[in-house]
């Protein structure tokens, strides 16, 4: 590595982390999203009979 480097790499560490828990984020309100549209669409149990 070329001295001096770590200037470089910790914020390249903190952006790569920080675009991490973005993306997490983003899929964890989706996956939410997901379930509660698919539990709206499943037939309800007095629906079923």
């Amino acid at each position: 590595m070329i001295e001096g480097g770590w200037d470089y790499v910790w914020p390249a560490y903190a952006v790569t982390i920080g675009a991490l828990l973005v993306v997490t984020v983003v899929v964890a309100l989706r996956a939410m999203h997901w379930a509660k549209r698919a539990r709206a669409l499943e037939p309800k149990k007095d629906e079923r009979a």
